[in-house]
């Protein structure tokens, strides 16, 4: 992060703990993180084919919720396109699939963990990778259930289907 952006981010916070009776004005931070992090987020989301999402499909809502959410909450997204120069560092991949290609028939946002590619093309590493890949995964699960969202098992790989927000009492599948 540079300098600067450092410096905006810290103008108006102060440094220590927050002592005030009155809670943050968190606008400024707002501001900064929708032009910055949560844009790039969003820049991120591809299609099945690695095209960028359209803003009409139909998924494209939930997946940007998705991206908001999860960067908000520290993970960085995965370049999910292997033509992207920055496709080996790992990440959140976001992959909306639609009810007719979802076996479960629920359509929505498969969301799982990538490792950066030294980990996980590393043959004489398998077992740190697998390890590493199903505990994010699952990390991942309760994350998502944590913030509100319907969480579905995807496949045999420990992915899981966001299939949308919890209304009041409903749970996930996880």
């Amino acid at each position: 992060m540079s300098d600067d952006r450092l410096n905006q981010l810290r103008t108006g916070y102060p440094t220590d703990a927050y002592t005030s009776d009155e809670p943050p004005n968190l606008d400024p931070l707002r501001a900064l993180a929708e032009r910055a992090e949560l844009a790039d987020a969003a820049s991120r989301l591809c299609d099945s084919y690695g095209r960028p999402l359209p803003a009409d499909d139909p998924l494209a809502p939930l997946a940007h919720d998705l991206a908001r959410a999860l960067s908000e909450t520290g993970f960085t997204l995965h370049h999910c396109a292997q033509n992207h120069p920055l496709y080996r560092l790992g990440g959140v991949c976001l992959l909306p699939v639609a009810r007719g290609h979802d076996p479960g028939g629920r359509g929505g946002v498969v969301v799982s963990w990538t490792t950066h590619d030294l980990l996980s093309l590393d043959w004489d590493r398998w077992s740190e990778y697998h390890g590493a890949h199903e505990v994010m995964n699952g990390a991942l699960a309760q994350v998502l259930d944590a913030l509100g969202y319907q969480v579905w098992p995807f496949g045999l790989g420990g992915a899981w289907i966001v299939t949308g927000r919890r209304g009041c009492g409903e749970e996930g599948g996880r």
